[in-house]
Order: C-alpha cells, then sequence, then structure tokens
C-alpha cells in the first residue's frame, strides 16, 4: 500500500505538490497584483475589474468535481501534468490580450487548467499518508499557495515596474512550465493512487460510478462544503483585492505593495505546516482526530474574522499588522479543513469529495471580487466589503462546529464491496 511507502519517498511527493501549488498561486494571483495599473492602461473600473477577476472562477466552479473524478479514474500524474501546461499558456496569453473579452478568456483558460490541483493534490494525500501524518503533508503542500502569493506581488511589482504588465504575464506563464518537466520526469505513481483497472480487467468489468450526489446526503459533506464556501470568500477577496486595497485605500506605491503584500502572505505559509503539525501532535498525544482538527480551524476562523476591524482603523501599519494576522489564520484554517476532507473521504471518492468542497469555495471565489468591486465602485471605500468577509469567515466557524460530526469515514454500503475488489472494477465520477 501506498500509505507504507518509505519516507523519502513521501517527502518527494510533498515536494512536488508544494512547488506545484507555488506555481499554481503565481499564476492565479497575477492578475490581483497587475489589476491597478492594468485598470489604468485599459480603462477598467472598479466594477469590471471585478468581474475579470472574477472569470477565472467561472470554469474552476464547474470543473472541480469532473477533474476529482478523473484523477480517481487514470491517477494524479496525467490529470495534474496536463492541467499544469494548460493553465500556464493560459496565463502567458493574458500578456498578449488587447481588451476586456480577451483577458476573460486568458483567465478562463488558467481557471480550467488550475481546477485539477487541489482534487489531485487530495487524492494522493488520501493514498500516500496515513492520518496521523496527513495535517503535516497537506500543511506543507498548502503552504505553497501562500508563498507563491506571497512571491507573486514582489515578483510582478519588479515586473510591472520595469518590464510592464504584458511582459510580466509572459514570463511568469511561461516560466511556469519548467514544473511541468519536473512533475513528468521524477513523479512515480503507485498503483494505489491510480486506481484505473489494467486493460485486460476494464473489459471484464464496466466501469462503477462514484456517487457524488450520495456524497452530499451526508451532514459532515454538507459542513464541510459550507465552511469551504464561507471561508473561501474571505480568502478569494484577499487573493483578488489585497493588492488594490494597498494601493487604493492605504495609498501605497506598487514596490511598497509588494512588499506589504507579500509579508501577509509570508505569515500565512508559515502558518499552515505549523498548525498542520500541531494537529498531528495532539493527535498522536491521544487528543481525537474530530477535537485535533475541528476546534483549532474554528479558532483560526474566529481570528480571522477580525478583519472587520481593519476597515475602522486609521493608523496604516496597526491595519497592516491586524492583516498579517488575518491572513495567517485565515490560511491555518485552511490547511486543516483540506485535512478533514481526508479523513472523512473514502478511499474510492477522495479526488471526487476534494471537488466538491473544492467546488463550493469557486463559487466563493466568483463572488467576492465582483461583489467588492461593486461596493468599492458604490460607496467608494473597502469598509463594507471587509465587514462582509468578515462575517462570512465567522459563517464558516458556526458550520463546523454545528454542522459537521464526527471526523471517520465516509460509508455507502453498496460500494464497499466494490471498492474492495478494486482493482477490477474502475471507479469515476458522476
Amino acid at each position: 500500500m501506498s500509505q507504507n511507502a518509505p519516507k523519502s519517498y513521501k517527502i518527494w511527493v510533498v515536494f512536488l505538490l508544494f512547488s506545484g501549488t507555488f506555481i499554481n498561486a503565481i499564476d492565479r494571483a497575477s492578475l490581483s497584483a497587475a489589476g491597478p495599473t492594468m485598470m489604468k492602461d485599459l480603462h477598467f473600473d472598479p466594477a469590471v475589474m471585478g468581474i475579470i477577476l472574477s472569470a477565472f472562477f467561472w470554469p474552476y466552479a464547474l470543473l472541480n468535481i469532473p477533474a476529482g473524478a478523473l484523477s480517481d479514474k487514470f491517477g494524479g500524474k496525467r490529470v495534474l501534468g496536463w492541467a499544469a501546461i494548460v493553465w500556464s499558456f493560459a496565463s502567458a496569453a493574458t500578456g498578449i490580450a488587447g481588451s476586456y473579452f480577451h483577458v476573460i478568456l486568458a483567465r478562463i483558460g488558467v481557471g480550467v487548467g488550475e481546477a485539477a490541483n487541489f482534487p489531485v493534490n487530495a487524492k494522493i494525500v488520501n493514498n500516500t499518508f496515513q492520518s496521523q501524518e496527513r495535517g503535516t503533508a497537506i500543511g506543507w503542500y498548502t503552504a505553497g499557495l501562500r508563498l507563491g502569493y506571497a512571491a507573486c506581488p514582489l515578483i510582478m511589482a519588479y515586473l510591472l515596474t520595469h518590464w510592464g504588465w504584458r511582459t510580466a504575464f509572459i514570463i511568469t506563464g511561461l516560466g511556469s512550465l519548467s514544473w511541468v518537466a519536473l512533475w513528468y520526469f521524477t513523479y512515480k505513481e503507485r498503483p494505489a493512487e491510480n486506481q484505473q483497472a489494467p486493460e485486460s480487467a476494464i473489459t471484464k468489468a464496466p466501469p462503477v460510478k462514484i456517487p457524488w450526489k450520495e456524497l452530499l446526503q451526508h451532514r459532515n459533506v454538507i459542513g464541510l462544503v459550507m465552511c469551504k464556501f464561507f471561508q473561501d470568500y474571505l480568502f478569494y477577496l484577499f487573493v483578488t483585492w489585497l493588492p488594490a486595497y494597498l494601493i487604493m485605500a492605504r495609498g501605497f506605491t506598487i514596490m511598497k505593495m509588494g512588499t506589504y503584500d507579500s509579508l501577509m502572505w509570508l505569515a500565512g505559509f508559515a502558518a499552515q505546516p505549523l498548525i498542520g503539525w500541531f494537529s498531528d501532535r495532539m493527535i498522536i498525544n491521544g487528543v481525537s482526530v474530530t477535537l485535533a482538527r475541528k476546534s483549532l480551524i474554528v479558532i483560526m476562523q474566529l481570528f480571522a474574522a477580525s478583519v472587520i476591524a481593519v476597515g475602522f482603523i486609521d493608523d496604516t501599519m496597526t491595519a497592516i499588522w491586524l492583516l498579517i494576522l488575518c491572513v495567517a489564520c485565515e490560511s491555518a484554517s485552511t490547511s486543516i479543513l483540506w485535512t478533514t476532507c481526508t479523513e472523512v473521504a473514502p478511499s474510492y471518492a477522495a479526488g471526487t469529495l476534494a471537488g466538491i468542497m473544492n467546488t463550493a469555495g469557486a463559487f466563493a471565489g466568483m463572488l467576492a471580487p465582483i461583489v467588492t468591486g461593486m461596493v468599492l465602485k458604490i460607496t467608494g471605500s473597502f469598509q463594507m466589503a471587509l465587514i462582509f468577509g468578515g462575517v462570512m469567515v465567522a459563517c464558516a466557524a458556526l458550520s463546523m462546529w454545528f454542522i459537521v460530526g464526527e471526523l471517520k469515514p465516509i460509508r455507502i454500503e453498496k460500494y464497499e464491496q466494490l471498492a474492495k475488489e478494486a482493482p477490477t472494477s474502475t471507479f469515476i465520477g458522476h
């Protein structure tokens, strides 16, 4: 079994997922860093920019479940490799966009590719790591997203200042292809991670559809989906509008924005593996899986809700330090939230369940940039947008504590025997 794989293999898997998520973040966040410059150059108002920032999430929301199902059928190597090629070229194409329509098309392409990242990662962790190892593993690879968000404003600020936004997108987009080569040549997928049957077995047994609609009948799945939606609203508010907030509301220059935006995401990067390790240590020391995961999620989300106060603070540096705390706590909560997914997912539907959760987050990603842009256009201030973000993450805490119950693998009896017979059956999503 893959869960008993050598430690060196597991470390390399974490590094590949970490580095892939890192370049994923740069291509995802590059538009946010370049947003204020593009708004001036292409004459976009805040409401229009909100729609453009939302475009990434249109295909991202639709394709998370199919991407998870494809990983359950074909394994992670092929699905994530091709997805990375798509998002890299699409991000580079933003640099040659000449209009609102062209920018939206490019962002849709990035969303198509990046939809595979977290469902595939969750499946690989579910099949490669034991329960007491997952918090640390997920903490590290999700930290790659925050480190990417930390690196992106610095990289983009430098490129914007010296070469302009078009060259910045081309360089960052095509540069991401280097990870694709690393993935294809060094990742060795093990049989337990690829539940596709051998060709001879497929001819004897038809594919078995993974019941994602039946998964949604379970209380824990509903709670996780709600928690993911509410929390990701604040997360994507940070991802899409934080650079503009620093420039438009706090008067930062592009380079100063890059520095402080990076500092916030560095705090998130540090928090994720630390909270994952701490949660795992709680389990090792006898705390139940349920309490070790749920309590930390709720505490971190309630700290993140203090973002409400940011809009009322006049002193810029006080507001910045509070934002650093909020980004760190939201990031820490995210890493444990993904760990809860691996705790409740049946092994034959790990990618599918992760896809369902990430779809909920993607709908929040559609909503957050549009609502923030409209509020900014109407009120001329970020204050109400920050209040709404804080309320949403507080609702995430309520969902986790009161709706999600004991964390244990979901069982759907009629599929249990089919799962035991794998690889003579092939599981796909529907």
